[in-house]
C-alpha cells in the first residue's frame, strides 16, 4: 500500500510540473483519478483471488459510492443555490 501512495504522489507531482503552476488544479486531479484507476485495478485482481475477498471488495465499493453519491448531491444542491441568488446588473454606460 505503501508503494502505492508512492505512486500516486509521483504521478501527482510529475502531472504538476508538466502542466506548469496555472494548470495544478487539473494535474491534481487527473493525478486522483489515475490514482483510483490503480486502485481499483488491484482491489479487483484482490478481490477475484478468493470469493470472500470478492464480497468485501463489493462491500467496500457500495461504501465508496455511497459516499460520493452523497458528495455529487451536496454538490449539485449548492450550485443550484448559487444560480438562484439574483446577480444584479452591471451599471449601463452613459452615452
Amino acid at each position: 500500500m505503501r508503494n502505492l501512495i508512492f505512486l500516486a504522489v509521483g504521478i501527482m507531482l510529475a502531472l504538476g510540473i508538466f502542466f506548469a503552476r496555472d494548470r495544478v488544479k487539473r494535474a491534481c486531479q487527473i493525478g486522483s483519478v489515475l490514482y483510483a484507476a490503480v486502485l481499483i485495478v488491484r482491489l479487483v485482481i484482490y478481490g477475484f483471488q478468493d470469493s470472500d475477498n470478492f464480497l468485501d471488495l463489493l462491500t467496500v465499493a457500495a461504501v465508496f459510492l455511497a459516499i460520493w453519491g452523497v458528495g455529487w448531491a451536496a454538490t449539485q444542491a449548492v450550485l443550484q443555490s448559487r444560480n438562484r441568488i439574483p446577480r444584479p446588473r452591471p451599471p449601463r454606460p452613459r452615452r
